[in-house]
């Protein structure tokens, strides 16, 4: 008999803000469910609902007998990096399991036996999700649940995540944007939107599928909606003329409160999207031709102090306009170091990083922090020193509507807050462009306005992820592959890449 956890009505706010609103979920201990949604939709909170993390505002949640779940958050609390890598093994699985947990993790890539007296924050997240996960499966739960569990992962971790989820026995619940991932796992989706929970049965494309006929119809609502609007408004000063005259008041008020509802509805609610919309980005006639030589890479190693090894050696190639590069490695092989040598936060040890005259640069921080009160008009017109009609239409090539255009950046989601990021890479129409990990915790639309960002762009790209399906749908792409303290160029197919990495 299958053992169940039962969602019944749960609401969850949070400073008055509605997350969910009457969510009612079975799930069992044989089933792999997907969790989806834009950003800040209430995936993890769901999430933790189900492990009882955090306690609903209304609702309940009940399990038919004893079912064990474990829990893995997106990142390490405070209390857990101050650990070490041995007593975060025996707080999050036992010592009983070290074996276990030595045996997953070199599985995903990282032997956590070699690091055991090292304090968790001295690693990469790579490192600390690989630890977090092979802690979790190696307690063998009825029900894992996992919060984006590929964040941070080299794109072979990745594969290998997958191929160890799909062995394992029990339950899965997992949120996640990688497509690949819900492909290979997934029997259902569940899409948080609107404070509702929306099921699919069936993987990846069954979920778009679904979804696309329920926006349809959410469209028609909408255009049905905005046509009773105006025949409201033609004839609702003949109504107002009557009820002056004492003449069908009740009518008038009902009529006048149905406008107002309307109204109301269509300022917080545009017209919903589906997710077939492309964009395109419109390029500065100084762009670089094809070709061009921008940097030059001679002889350059790099070394921490104390360090024991180079963490690249005697590297050399040139970076040259209009490709898209894609930096392939396993987690700790450099690429951040690399990042930084290039962009002159760490100075290489030996040899020469050099650009050439003219060359404007963008990098992307998906940490940058914007003034909570500023608007996204007013953030582009200061980042990128434009006038308010250049702001508007930088943001409208991200996908805003006007109206989101003039909400603070507070009451924006993390989808759209990482899209005003975008706008200000993107926006500035530079030569270089550097995106160190921007598919992170990417939700699907913003997924796609990144991808059509990335194939619309004349600039130079020097890009890291690890999203399998984004370097795939990638055009105009090259490799730039680094192991073994080498760097160096491929012309190879992904797969090819991949297995080398192993």
């Amino acid at each position: 008999m299958a053992k169940t956890i039962s969602l019944k009505n749960i609401h969850q706010s949070f400073f008055e803000r509605s997350i969910l609103t009457g969510v009612s979920l079975l799930f069992t201990d044989q089933e792999r469910t997907c969790i989806v949604g834009e950003n800040g939709a209430g995936k993890s909170t769901l999430l933790k609902i189900i492990s009882r993390v955090v306690e609903p505002t209304k609702g309940s949640i009940d399990s038919n007998g004893h079912i064990r779940t474990y829990y893995v958050s997106q990142e390490f609390t405070q209390i857990q990096l101050e650990q070490t890598v041995a007593e975060y093994i025996k707080t999050h699985a036992g010592v009983g399991l070290l074996k276990r947990v030595y045996e997953y993790s070199t599985a995903l890539g990282f032997n956590v036996s070699h690091v055991a007296d090292v304090v968790c924050h001295r690693l990469s997240g790579g490192q600390q999700k690989i630890l977090a996960l092979s802690c979790a499966v190696a307690t063998m739960p009825d029900v894992l649940l996992l919060d984006e569990p590929e964040n941070h992962l080299d794109i072979v971790s990745r594969i290998e995540l997958i191929a160890l989820l799909q062995r394992y026995k029990g339950g899965v619940i997992f949120v996640s944007h990688d497509k690949r991932m819900i492909d290979s796992l997934a029997d259902r989706v569940i899409e948080v939107a609107d404070g509702k929970a929306h099921v699919s049965e069936g993987g990846y494309q069954d979920y778009v599928d679904a979804r696309l006929s329920r926006i349809a119809g959410l469209q028609r609502s909408y255009d049905t909606e905005v046509k009773r609007i105006k025949q409201i408004q033609d004839n609702i000063g003949i109504l107002e003329s009557k009820a002056f005259r004492g003449k069908d008041v009740s009518k008038y008020l009902k009529t006048k409160a149905e406008l107002t509802e309307l109204k109301e509805k269509h300022r917080e609610h545009a017209r919903p999207e589906d997710r077939k919309t492309k964009i395109v980005l419109k390029q500065s006639n100084e762009s670089l031709h094809d070709g061009k030589l921008l940097c030059r890479i001679t002889d350059a190693s790099f070394k921490y102090e104390q360090a024991k090894a180079y963490t690249f050696k005697d590297i050399s190639f040139d970076i040259r306009s209009g490709t898209h590069i894609v930096l392939l490695g396993r987690n700790g092989s450099g690429k951040s170091t690399f990042l930084k040598c290039l962009t002159g936060i760490l100075p290489v040890s030996s040899g020469d990083i050099t650009w050439f005259d003219g060359v404007s640069s963008a990098y992307f921080d998906q940490h940058a922090e914007f003034n909570p009160d500023a608007t996204p008009v007013e953030v582009v017109e200061e980042g990128l020193s434009v006038s308010d009609t250049k702001a508007r239409a930088v943001l409208g090539m991200m996908k805003f509507v006007p109206q989101k255009m003039d909400t603070p950046i507070k009451m924006l989601s993390g989808g759209e807050r990482m899209r005003v990021r975008f706008a200000l890479v993107f926006g500035a129409n530079p030569d270089f462009i550097i995106l160190d990990e921007p598919t992170n915790h990417l939700d699907e639309i913003t997924w796609q306005i990144l991808l059509d960002a990335c194939n619309a762009s004349k600039s130079t790209l020097l890009l890291v992820t690890h999203d399998y399906e984004f370097i795939e749908e990638l055009t105009h792409k090259t490799f730039l592959l680094i192991k073994g303290q080498k760097i160096t160029e491929r012309q190879r197919d992904l797969e090819e890449l991949i297995t080398e990495l192993r």
